[in-house]
């Protein structure tokens, strides 16, 4: 996303509407694009006034206007460039410092016999306090810029009050000084710098761009200064030298702000073609201790190159890790992208996978259940079958046709009847029938076929044996264990 494009998200996504974009790529409705935000309606000219810059100030970002496209492009900033440089090696003790300056401040204490102890806490109170003593260095740094912004603020106003109405365009006297004493103290040392120095202001909060390095911000001032007596200032005298000032009300002085004014030096000459010769860095004192103080770092022309470079080696980097950014960002919604789909496609087929394994678990029920069917009927068919042949050969007497019986029974012979004198012992018993086991499970009360009362058998005195011929067979159909088996007694033949 461009800058451009993070700006207009901040207004609720209005890039994505096309009504609210401007018609047409022309200057008319450019302004009426730019008048909906009133974030964005500073105009700046630059290099006779064919160029023109909008600033945002919540974003603090400048916006070339191109009237042949209608639409703004971000620009850098001066500042923010610098900021690449890396300072955490101060800034972390500094930020545990007033943490800790912070945490004591908060923690409740009491007066026990002569000594200060803290009071009980419980770990949630203790808690809450070290979390609002986290942001103990962003307090510090908004008190700073506050005193900062005033501090800036009433040198500003004196300076263009000086311009507009003092014959030397010095500052005599500061105006509309802030309540702020840090502030005040900070002024004061700004004045004392411009006594010391006879400076001669030419102009004051300044707006500068580079239109070959595009980027753009604002100087403090541009002035005469002439040497001052201190050689630790000023080490060899000089007069009326035109100098860029840059106000510093921090803590100490950074490098950083050696690039920053030298990136100022080479826009302001890039557009009017003036030659500055020095640029003049000054931190002013703000505590009681520092009040009239200032500490300043004079730059000459020696060491503008130097400093240029530095700046533009920044702006190099900086612009490398948008552009990295950009792209890693990209290719992380490529991923993001990817994985959707992934994850859509995997559900869709675990989707499809389910809706195949239950049609699989239907089928194979089905045919289970037909097999179960088919078991049954199989079931039914034989057992109908052998309760017809065992109502068929109930109450049979005589000789058994062994056509007649069930499957698996055999008929076997048992000689259990001869004579005293076995005259003839070619007739044997009776016939005995013997069956396996039948597969149908729920017979089980035995089956006796009855057989009607024979007179008994008269004896005989004859010597002769004699035989007593088989006329019929009782069969008894018991169904024990699992298949129904087949016995057999003699009957008696009547005697003729």
């Amino acid at each position: 996303m461009s800058g451009f494009e993070k700006l207009l998200s901040k207004f609720g996504g209005m890039q994505d509407d096309p009504s609210e974009l401007p018609p047409e790529p022309t200057r008319v409705g450019l302004e009426s694009f730019i008048q909906k935000f009133a974030g964005v309606t500073e105009e700046y000219k630059f290099y006779g006034d064919t160029v023109t810059l909008r600033f945002d100030k919540e974003s603090w970002t400048y916006f070339l206007v191109n009237a042949e496209l209608g639409n703004l492009e971000p620009q850098n900033g001066v500042t923010g460039i610098t900021k690449i440089i890396n300072i955490s090696d101060r800034l972390v003790p500094w930020s545990a410092k007033v943490m800790a300056a912070k945490l004591l401040r908060l923690i409740p204490t009491e007066m026990v016999e002569g000594v200060i102890r803290i009071k009980p806490l419980t770990l949630e109170e203790f808690t809450v306090i070290v979390l609002e003593a986290k942001s103990a260095h962003k307090d510090k740094l908004d008190e700073a810029s506050d005193t900062g912004g005033l501090a800036h603020t009433c040198l500003e106003d004196s300076i263009r009050h000086a311009i507009q109405n003092d014959p030397e365009k010095k500052v005599r006297n500061l105006i509309n000084l802030p309540a702020d004493e840090r502030a005040v103290n900070a002024a004061n040392s700004a004045k004392n710098w411009m006594d010391q120095h006879n400076v001669r202001w030419l102009e004051t909060e300044h707006k500068i761009y580079s239109r070959e390095y595009k980027y753009a911000g604002t100087m403090d001032g541009r002035c005469l200064v002439d040497s001052c007596t201190d050689e630790a200032c000023c080490r060899v005298p000089f007069k009326d030298r035109m100098s860029i000032a840059d106000w510093k009300s921090s803590n100490y002085l950074s490098i950083g702000y050696l690039f920053q004014t030298a990136a100022y030096e080479n826009a302001y000459e890039e557009e009017h073609g003036v030659d500055v010769e020095d640029r003049w860095i000054l931190r002013l004192g703000k505590s009681e201790e520092e009040a009239g103080k200032f500490e300043p770092w004079h730059l000459t022309a020696e060491d503008f190159a130097e400093d240029f470079a530095g700046y533009l080696a920044c702006l190099r980097l900086s612009n490398l890790v948008d552009a990295v950014e950009e792209r890693m960002s990209k290719a992380k919604g490529q991923v993001r992208a990817i994985r959707k789909v992934q994850k859509e496609t995997a559900k869709a087929l675990a989707k499809e996978q389910e809706k195949l394994r239950k049609a699989i678990e239907k089928a194979a029920a089905k045919v289970i259940k037909e097999q179960e069917k088919q078991r049954i009927k199989a079931e039914a068919k034989a057992e109908r079958e052998l309760n017809k042949r065992i109502k068929k050969m109930g109450g049979l007497i005589g000789t058994v046709n062994p056509d007649d019986l069930p499957a698996g029974c055999t008929p076997e012979l048992e000689e259990t009847c001869t004579s005293t004198s076995k005259a003839n012992e070619e007739h044997s018993g009776p016939l005995a029938f013997t069956s396996q086991s039948s597969t149908d499970k729920h017979l089980s009360p035995s089956l006796t076929t009855p057989v009607p009362e024979m007179p008994p058998v008269e004896s005989t005195t004859s010597t002769e044996e004699t035989t007593k011929p088989v006329v019929g067979a009782l069969i008894v159909l018991s169904f024990e264990e699992e298949k129904p088996k087949f016995k057999t007694f003699d009957l008696p033949m009547e005697k003729k």
